[in-house]
């Protein structure tokens, strides 16, 4: 008698950010092969900076996305704005047992450990062990900005089983897909239409991370279908301001975070801003360093179409082990 085969059923990836919501179903990881995606813009002033600002509002568009992407009732996992959350180095005395480890940072939070918000919710990832003490790398976020997600997703009937941040989800592409290396240092730009998430990786972990807002503060908006959409900042204009921003984070990995004052050896620069090309020409000319970018076949539709650049993040979410 033949063993059935069951055909894998992965979650639906959904990737939040300040302008839009982004969704992708996989048919397969390896080959990595996209079945659908889908986006919905979301008009100004309904999530800022990663925080929502209108929770009805978010409720009742992520409502259309389920009833027309067909997705009620599914499992889903979430990517989210990096510009909430905080990640630092942490090193933690080596007699600290593994059981007691959250209690520790719990403790430290606040006192030692300095993050710029209240009743965090944190992850830890091991590092290394060095003589007295074990680093740790701290992933932090405010919990009452997640509690907000959770809840969105809850009213209109998905079920969230992970959460992680953008730039993760975009560096686990160019990982699966062997664009990267464990000896190199990256530095990955995710430019959007608010602004830049600028993280540091190396030996595929993220080191640091800071958001670089861009918009002005009266920023230029369109009305589309009554709804107020923001216009993208313009590259020409805030040129200045962003390589010196850039700059400032090139330097202190340099001199305050790498162990050997190493420098950045690539860029890999991603998002969905649409001056994102101009943005990769002019920057790695002026920061003389080379681009790593995705081949456009490694990432397609089972129709052998290929998937826009916008939906990258979502693909590397969908890439994440169970």
């Amino acid at each position: 008698m033949a063993w059935l085969s069951f055909k894998k059923k992965y979650p639906i990836f959904l990737v939040f950010q300040d302008d839009c919501i982004r969704y992708v179903k996989l048919k397969s990881r390896s080959p990595l092969i996209v079945e659908k995606v889908g986006e919905k813009i979301i008009p100004s002033g309904v999530i800022q900076e990663g925080k929502i600002e209108n929770l009805k509002l978010l409720t009742q568009m992520l409502n259309k996305c389920v009833q027309e992407w067909k997705i009620k009732g599914e499992k889903v996992r979430i990517a989210i704005p990096d510009s909430i959350s905080v990640i630092r180095k942490v090193p933690v005395p080596a007699i600290i047992p593994d059981n007691e480890l959250k209690g520790y940072i719990q403790v430290e939070l606040g006192a030692s450990i300095h993050i710029p918000f209240e009743e965090p919710i944190f992850d830890l990832h091991k590092l290394q062990k060095k003589e007295e003490k074990v680093e740790y790398l701290l992933f932090a976020a405010p919990e009452d900005v997640m509690k907000e997600y959770v809840s969105v997703l809850d009213e209109v009937k998905l079920k969230p089983v992970g959460v992680e941040l953008a730039s993760l989800a975009n560096y686990r592409l160019f990982s699966e897909l062997d664009l990267v290396d464990d000896h190199h240092h990256y530095l990955c730009l995710h430019l959007d239409r608010m602004g830049v998430n600028a993280t540091a990786f190396h030996r595929h972990v993220p080191l640091f991370t800071r958001y670089i807002p861009m918009l002005s503060p009266e920023p230029a908006d369109e009305v589309t279908n009554d709804r107020v959409i923001t216009q993208p900042f313009d590259i020409e204009e805030r040129w200045n301001e962003l390589v010196t921003e850039i700059d400032r984070v090139m330097s202190f990995y340099q001199f305050s975070l790498s162990e050997q004052s190493n420098t950045f050896d690539a860029f890999i620069i991603c998002g969905d801003h649409p001056q994102g090309e101009q943005f990769a020409r002019q920057s790695t000319s002026y920061f003389d360093l080379p681009l790593i970018e995705i081949p456009q076949e490694k990432v397609v539709l089972e129709r052998g179409l290929q998937v826009p650049k916008m939906f990258h993040t979502t693909v590397g979410l969908g890439l994440k082990g169970e």
